[in-house]
């Protein structure tokens, strides 16, 4: 990821971005939070400093200027000069603040959040899931001896038998399983073959 991405949720029927930037968590900016909970960001901040103990590095954090200038580029926060770094808030974080805002709708609004920042890490594996098969399945199309591998497990045969059927060397056809079942493509090798050979994998 070179670059700001966000995602939009409708929280309590305001809009509200997570933001995902390059090594962070996904998180959500402090105003955003203070806009749903429907208080000054300011008195959310001071709710939180008023419980430090509850808040490490890991649930909260001050953008970098790089990471701040990067939101601004994108318009995502205001570029009034002499403005503080904005507050973030991860998903942990997030959570914690129902904790020490007060206010009879804030469980209410926590689990809403908790939902949105949920929704997202869904999709996100749901993508990485997908690319990750994409990513398989190129492999083997553009192998034909992973083909011919792929084939004699599927029909339970010993590396003996696909060895017989090929014209393909016992090394390489050793390399193409160990290699498959690196990638978690075949769970396992082939009956028959030498154990040792995938101690590494």
């Amino acid at each position: 990821m070179t670059n700001q991405e966000l995602t939009l949720f409708t929280i309590a029927g305001k809009r509200c971005p997570i933001y995902t930037l390059p090594n962070r968590e996904p998180f959500m900016l402090a105003s955003d939070l203070a806009n749903v909970y429907g208080t000054k960001t300011s008195a959310l901040n001071q709710a939180v400093k008023r419980h430090p103990d509850r808040f490490p590095d890991r649930y909260m954090f001050s953008l970098s200027d790089a990471e701040t200038r990067l939101l601004k580029s994108q318009s995502v926060t205001s570029n009034r000069a002499n403005r503080a770094n904005p507050v973030a808030f991860t998903h942990a974080g997030a959570n914690m603040l129902s904790g020490v805002l007060t206010g009879k709708v804030a469980g209410e609004l926590a689990v809403a959040i908790n939902d949105a920042f949920t929704e997202m890490e869904r999709r996100a594996f749901a993508d990485v899931k997908f690319m990750l098969e994409k990513l398989r399945q190129d492999a083997t199309c553009n192998k034909p001896i992973y083909m011919r591998v792929m084939r004699a497990a599927q029909e339970d045969w010993t590396f003996e038998q696909l060895f017989q059927s090929t014209n393909y060397t016992r090394k390489r056809l050793e390399a193409a399983v160990k290699e498959l079942v690196g990638m978690g493509i075949l769970s396992e090798p082939l009956a028959g073959m030498q154990r040792d050979l995938f101690a590494h994998v």
